[in-house]
């Protein structure tokens, strides 16, 4: 028969549709950009260490989303044609905008119009960001204008965000186009205003049974991918050295210690020694972030620098996709920006506070840590770190940026966007001391003390694609020589600031 019993040659929807949510959750680059944005800081010399800059690992961009997540998404959408599947086809054309939005947001001009078509078109065309963009923006609000609560659900059961739920999709798929037309706010805001009012007036995520996350459990098979990496390159062991030498870094620790902010004791810990043991401690008082790029061996005192708690990297925590945390933060800016979104600045900040708060519940409970924060001391932060309302717009931007650095911890991708765009918050890379006492950045860094604004496109590409390639390159005003700088500029990344002190 030729048949091998042990292979599914056929399309079963709804499991296809569970795998692509499975396959949606935000990435995480630890080393290249968890360092880079001062999450974490490390004392050794390691590839793609973000606070040194030591190398260029883990700055290589990748073409995954073709054959992973937008190939899965385009089967599945052939097999349920029909107009009583119309709610699953939007959800599923939510999923692939999403999945294929943050590749362009790392490399810039990449095949769109072209791809997926390799029947046909073996050596795709690199379409600009600009284009990407407005292609992404129309084809979203396409997709949700044709949700229609009269038909069919999106997959029910098979749903691992919201059971099928049409009105929670629309929320989704609404936030995810203020997400994509807030990157426009610099180079083209006429543009965004238009894109992010539009999801504001027809409703974005706003209620805590609104957040999309996926679930994980202790498990075998079932673990937190992210916390598995988190565990694998530096936490093996709660307390002593581990394998890069990493921390929560000082930028992250003195903020949180700064405001009083009460998810400080929620996500750190200092491991003390206790004899051959290491006993948690996670009071306010000992946390202490580590300086990026400010050591090269380790320090006599490593363990006393705050790192993730065991409720952080328990392998059962969950990861959140998007929620009403981002979508307040991004109501605020539109607010401040003058754009007609149904809030004022300081609610909508408030209320991304709150949510933000409010959703380390999902987090499992591990001594001495539980991810439930009170109402009251929701209040208290907020009375201590009011909303800048008399701010200049520079002040309350940076407020809301950096309460987005807080709030979305683990998704580095989008804060990286969201740090390209703003600029907020301002990061220094000049910590090391030289022998006259002088602060200078890493002997030896790549970049010269630079932060990475983009990723190199994927080297095969030279050589299956080369037409395009380079001429993709060359639009971006790179050449082949330099483009591991990696300092160029995506399309929207506009404006004399840089979000770095140098």
């Amino acid at each position: 028969m030729n048949k091998n019993p042990n292979v599914i040659e056929y399309v079963i929807p709804d499991y296809t549709f569970t795998a692509a949510i499975h396959n949606s959750i935000p990435g995480q680059s630890y080393r290249a950009l968890g360092g880079g944005l001062q999450y974490f800081a490390v004392y050794r010399e390691v590839n793609g260490s973000g606070d040194k800059f030591y190398d260029f690992g883990g700055t290589a961009g990748s073409f995954d989303v073709y054959n992973n997540q937008w190939n899965r998404l385009l089967q599945l959408k052939e097999e349920i044609p029909g107009p009583e599947n119309v709610n699953k086809r939007a959800a599923i054309e939510i999923l692939r905008i999403l999945a294929v939005h943050p590749v362009t947001d790392v490399i810039g001009d990449m095949p769109y119009t072209e791809a997926m078509k390799g029947l046909t078109i073996l050596k795709p065309k690199y379409d600009t960001q600009k284009s990407i963009y407005t292609a992404m923006l129309n084809e979203l609000d396409i997709a949700l204008k044709s949700m229609d609560l009269s038909k069919q659900n999106v997959f029910g059961n098979a749903d691992p965000y919201f059971k099928g739920d049409i009105t929670k999709w629309k929320k989704f798929g609404y936030t995810l186009m203020m997400r994509l037309g807030m990157r426009l706010s610099n180079i083209e805001p006429a543009t965004a205003k238009l894109w992010v009012e539009k999801a504001a007036a027809e409703g974005v995520m706003t209620a805590s049974t609104d957040i999309a996350y996926r679930k994980f459990a202790n498990i075998t098979g079932q673990t937190n991918p992210r916390v598995d990496g988190l565990i694998a390159g530096d936490f093996v062991t709660p307390g002593g050295d581990n394998v890069f030498g990493g921390k929560w870094s000082a930028k992250f620790i003195d903020h949180l210690k700064n405001t009083q902010d009460p998810r400080l004791p929620i996500i750190s810990v200092v491991w003390v020694p206790s004899g051959n043991t290491y006993t948690a401690d996670n009071s306010v008082a000992k946390q202490r972030g580590m300086v990026n790029g400010s050591l090269n061996t380790k320090p006599t005192d490593f363990d006393t620098y705050s790192e993730p708690s065991l409720l952080y990297l328990h392998r059962g925590s969950p990861i959140i996709t998007m929620g009403p945390a981002e979508a307040y933060f991004l109501l605020a800016e539109g607010a401040l920006r003058g754009w007609n979104v149904g809030t004022t600045a300081k609610a909508a900040y408030d209320n991304g506070v709150r949510a933000a708060m409010a959703q380390w519940a999902l987090w499992p409970t591990v001594a001495p840590h539980s991810g439930v924060i009170s109402g009251a001391a929701v209040d208290t932060y907020l009375a201590n770190n009011p909303y800048l309302i008399s701010g200049t717009f520079e002040n309350q931007l940076e407020q809301i940026s950096t309460q987005k650095w807080v709030s979305m911890l683990g998704d580095d991708f989008e804060i990286f966007s969201n740090w390209r765009r703003t600029k907020f918050p301002v990061f220094n890379y000049k910590n090391w001391k030289l022998p006259n006492g002088t602060l200078s950045y890493y002997p030896g860094n790549v970049t010269g003390g630079k932060m990475w604004r983009r990723f190199s496109i994927p080297i095969a590409e030279k050589t299956l694609n080369p037409v395009n390639y380079f001429e993709a390159i060359k639009r971006q005003n790179f050449s082949e020589d330099q483009i591991d700088l990696l300092q160029g500029r995506m399309w929207w990344d506009v404006g004399p600031g840089t979000g770095q002190v140098n």
